[in-house]
């Protein structure tokens, strides 16, 4: 991006956060220390320069950071601006997940040839509880060489009902890519927080259909919101 290009997004995104939280020019002016001249300099595009504090004031009134307001593409943005969302408890958990996988890369030589695997420890049956897991590294770099980044993580069959498509000791490898017609995908139903293991198929509506005849289908209007909304999906 142009210096031009990225003042250009920053002026449109302040205006855009102006009007949402209802904010005249004026009082917005007043919260970022500016004059109102000043600001209108700034939304117009007059000046190129984007300031520091000015930046900061940005975040502590809308939550956003600077490259978020300029338009950057940054690998961890929308999980960062998603981690601002949750509790103090929520953050805590994240965190030791962070510094669990900060010192597996410290131990090993070629650490993404690995992936973490969710090891289910309740009854994983067709529309299980997700109630508990363990996590376990597994060396995964026969297949990092055919998916390479598409690859996110695996869960660990622990059970007999998916044979004989799984088995009990199997590996799942997870994408979270959009997923097409024909994919098999992990759902969460939020209504009864049950998970189903379902292959999409994309029709009107959707089919959720289980993978060895085992288990009943569901049909998804991908034209109701409501109904998409119910459904979570892991890949």
């Amino acid at each position: 991006m142009t210096k031009q290009e990225l003042a250009r997004n920053f002026s449109l995104n302040v205006e855009k956060e102006r009007i949402r939280l209802g904010l005249t020019q004026a009082e917005m002016a007043k919260k970022l220390e500016l004059s109102l001249s000043g600001y209108k300099k700034m939304i117009s595009g007059e000046t190129t320069k984007i300031d520091t504090y000015t930046a900061f004031l940005m975040y502590d009134l809308y939550g956003k950071w600077l490259f978020e307001m300029i338009g950057h593409p940054v690998h961890v943005a929308d999980t960062l601006s998603k981690m601002k969302r949750l509790t103090e408890s929520q953050l805590r958990f994240i965190s030791a997940i962070v510094n669990m996988e900060y010192d597996f890369l410290a131990e090993q030589d070629a650490p993404d040839e690995y992936i973490s695997v969710i090891v289910p420890t309740g009854n994983m049956q067709d529309g299980m509880i997700f109630d508990s897991a363990n996590v376990i590294k597994v060396n995964a770099a026969i297949y990092r060489k055919r998916f390479g980044d598409a690859l996110h993580f695996g869960i660990k069959i622990t059970s007999s009902h998916l044979h004989p498509v799984y088995t009990k000791g199997d590996v799942i490898l997870i994408s979270q890519n959009p997923i097409r017609d024909g994919d098999t995908g992990i759902f969460i139903n939020k209504d009864d927080g049950c998970v189903y293991i379902r292959k999409f198929h994309q029709a009107e509506p959707c089919l959720l259909e289980p993978i060895n005849g085992f288990g009943k289908p569901f049909y998804v209007n991908n034209s109701n919101p409501q109904e998409m909304e119910k459904w979570i999906k892991l890949v």
